[in-house]
């Protein structure tokens, strides 16, 4: 538990703590803000790209294998991006870290889902987990700036050696059997999914900061469209589809995948916002009650900003963290109970990749935001993502009944 929670906990705090030193980091990497936008999509769209394939990879291979080499290259790839001499560098290293955190993730929760038969302790293991989580995310914008401010930005990195060799140390002793039923990921509907989110943020982020020529930006647009419509075609047709029948079939599951995406969307971009603006049955009802809270939260400090006091503005975000926390373990809780058991990991593989295109999403669209009205646009757009889940869950409930 304590081993895949640290895995859990870096992923986590690997994507949220760039925001707060963004700033610093472009400035003694002497980059442009589109640039630095990439320091954090550079992360995240590797992250979300593979996360099917760590997910069938975990089916096949075995969730401890594959964790403890995803560790491995995260440990070498937190190195690189400690020593990085420039915006490409950087970029590069965070890609490979990306990578490594896509195949770690699914498999921190894919543990917990073999290796606890009880379903009651295993949604206490998984609230858990999520808990953890969510202290990497809540705690990545102080831990950032306490590090950045005293020791220097690339310390967020280095510290994450040591931290992996001891998860890789805990883990030692612990396997689990490959699935009998062993699926492959479709290679063309991966290349697709990346084309399609590199493709989406790029436009989104050179769009904003006017560095691409209209001609680029339509035909970024475009390939977005063909990425998008082909993926979906070849997912309907193929005798092997990367989504296996038991999920893609499972509509309260995919209800719950959607709504994991507008939580994504909401919570992260809620957490970019602020650090860029401070810069110059009872669970079903529970999950759609506290999306509605923090989209309360996200709508009152977007209201309460256009009055130019600070601290009004932020207060209401105390609802979006408490919302935040509550529905990362319940939405993954829910998820895993609706996914059949030899599906496990590719189950909890979709369940992320729905998560971190939300991110990717979030970096695209609220990253190159200005606050000309205060925080009015960015936090309405928060609010309506965790509508949006709140909506998504309702669904899956309706379904099920």
């Amino acid at each position: 538990m304590i081993a895949v929670s640290i895995g859990n906990f870096l992923v986590a705090f690997d994507a949220s703590a760039v925001n707060v030193a963004l700033p610093t980091i472009t400035r003694e990497l002497h980059t442009s803000a589109g640039a630095g936008q990439w320091f954090l999509d550079g992360y995240t769209i590797p992250l979300c790209v593979f996360l099917m394939v760590s997910g069938a990879a975990g089916d096949r291979f075995g969730a401890a294998k594959v964790y403890r080499v995803a560790l491995v290259v995260f440990t070498v790839a937190s190195a690189l991006c400690a020593t990085a001499m420039s915006g490409e560098w950087l970029i590069a290293a965070r890609v490979s870290q990306g990578v490594s955190a896509s195949f770690a993730l699914p498999m921190t929760l894919a543990i917990l889902g073999k290796g606890i038969a009880d379903p009651s302790r295993r949604a206490r293991m998984i609230g858990a987990w999520g808990v953890v989580g969510g202290v990497g995310i809540a705690f990545s914008p102080l831990l950032s700036g306490l590090v950045t401010g005293f020791i220097g930005w690339r310390w967020m990195f280095a510290v994450n050696v040591p931290i992996c060799l001891v998860a890789l140390w805990m883990l030692r002793r612990f396997s689990d059997a490959p699935e009998a039923h062993q699926r492959r990921v479709n290679p063309v509907s991966q290349l697709l999914l990346c084309v399609l989110l590199t493709s989406l943020a790029a436009a989104l982020i050179e769009g904003r900061h006017g560095t691409w020529p209209i001609g680029w930006l339509i035909a970024a647009a475009g390939i977005t469209v063909v990425a998008a419509a082909g993926l979906l075609w070849i997912e309907l047709v193929s005798d092997k589809p990367t989504v296996p029948q038991e999920l893609s079939h499972n509509r309260p599951y995919l209800l719950v995948a959607l709504a994991g995406g507008c939580y994504q969307f909401a919570s992260y971009g809620s957490l970019l916002v602020l650090a860029l603006y401070l810069h110059p049955g009872r669970r079903d009802r529970m999950i759609v009650v506290f999306a509605a809270v923090g989209a309360v939260g996200a709508i009152g400090s977007a209201g309460l900003s256009l009055g130019g006091n600070l601290v009004l503005a932020i207060a209401p975000t105390a609802l979006i963290g408490y919302a935040a926390g509550i529905l990362a373990s319940s939405l993954s809780a829910a998820a895993m109970h609706l996914a059949p058991a030899p599906v496990a990991g590719t189950a909890a593989g979709l369940l992320n990749t729905s998560r971190q295109s939300g991110m990717v999403i979030a970096v695209a669209i609220l990253g190159g935001m200005s606050f000309s009205t205060e925080l009015l646009v960015p936090m309405l757009a928060v609010g309506a993502a965790f509508a949006g889940g709140a909506d998504f869950h309702g669904g899956c409930g309706r379904v099920a009944r």
